[in-house]
């Protein structure tokens, strides 16, 4: 209720093969927003640079002040995805930018697709997430969630992806965005349980009889 929370897992992977489970997919935009990507790695490394670049160039102008604010980029994300996609060589991301104005206290949270469009929600999913955890979000999320409520509530989606997605992974990452600052915090690894019965009594001799009498 008086900040926002990014979370994303730290795998990144080539094709079907996990290549690194120590990446980090959020950075820091400036002292009031951050951004937190799902899809290409190489293309979320080249929109932190472009973004950089952005926020320097708006210092220099402003002779050390920055004056863009989570909605303004936001909306210069959108616009330059919609360009990247328009000449046929779009940033593949979906991404979230989160953040709250220093001035009014004001939460923001938005999020881009690689086509430019542009959502506003009280709480948003990317990738495969979009399809497994809103179900979940939409059942937790209150007007006056609690930062514990909505870490546990983090967790449980990750969960859910650990368990649903073979390219997931139990550890991730949270950045925590607040009046005071952005601040983004190290990996830890989520608890999860696979001591099921189902694993013990749904084994191949059950399904056997049902295979052979077909």
């Amino acid at each position: 209720k008086d900040g926002v929370l990014l979370a994303a897992d730290t795998a990144v992977s080539y094709g079907s093969m996990k290549k690194t489970k120590k990446a980090t997919r959020m950075a820091q935009l400036s002292s009031e927003s951050a951004i937190a990507c799902s899809g290409e790695m190489a293309d979320f490394q080249e929109l932190q640079k472009i973004l950089r670049e952005k926020r320097e160039a708006d210092e220099i102008e402003n002779d050390g002040a920055a004056f863009l604010k989570p909605r303004d980029y936001f909306n210069y994300l959108s616009r330059l995805n919609y360009q990247r996609r328009m000449k046929m060589d779009p940033l593949w991301n979906g991404s979230i930018i989160g953040g709250v104005r220093q001035d009014n206290g004001e939460p923001f949270l938005g999020m881009v697709d690689l086509y430019g469009t542009k959502i506003e929600s009280n709480f948003l999913v990317t990738g495969l997430g979009a399809h497994y955890c809103q179900v979940l979000m939409q059942n937790a999320w209150k007007e006056d969630l609690t930062e514990q409520e909505a870490r546990t509530l983090i967790e449980d989606c990750m969960r859910v992806m650990f368990y649903r997605d073979k390219k997931a992974t139990d550890e991730i990452q949270i950045c925590k965005v607040t009046r005071a600052g952005v601040q983004i915090e190290p990996s830890y690894k989520i608890s999860s349980e696979w001591n099921l019965d189902w694993f013990k009594t749904m084994t191949n001799e059950f399904w056997r009889p049902i295979r052979i009498y077909q």
